[in-house]
């Protein structure tokens, strides 16, 4: 299976309602950081500028550049832009 827009927003839905949600990654397997082997991938750093197809969703996603959203704008505004984005592109 391919990571698509489509599984990054349900997965982030899913990984919004945990306690801390910067801690993990929409696309890792069990929403583990540096895993993206459920999609055929190697372990893969979260974060690096070296970005698999996976996190080059995540970061388009909420118009981010080059790193991880939680990384790049901090915890809260990362979880701000990651709602907004949710609901102008209609999964919300």
């Amino acid at each position: 299976m391919k990571y698509t827009e489509k599984i990054h927003a349900e997965r982030l839905l899913k990984m919004l309602e945990r306690k801390n949600p910067c801690a993990y990654c929409p696309a890792g397997k069990d929403f583990e950081p540096r895993d993206f082997s459920e999609w055929g991938l190697d372990k893969y750093e979260c974060g690096s500028i070296r970005k698999s197809y996976v996190a080059d969703i995540c970061i388009r996603f909420v118009n981010g550049e080059e790193i991880c959203p939680c990384l790049a704008w901090g915890k809260k505004e990362a979880i701000k832009r990651t709602w907004i984005a949710l609901e102008e592109k209609g999964y919300i």
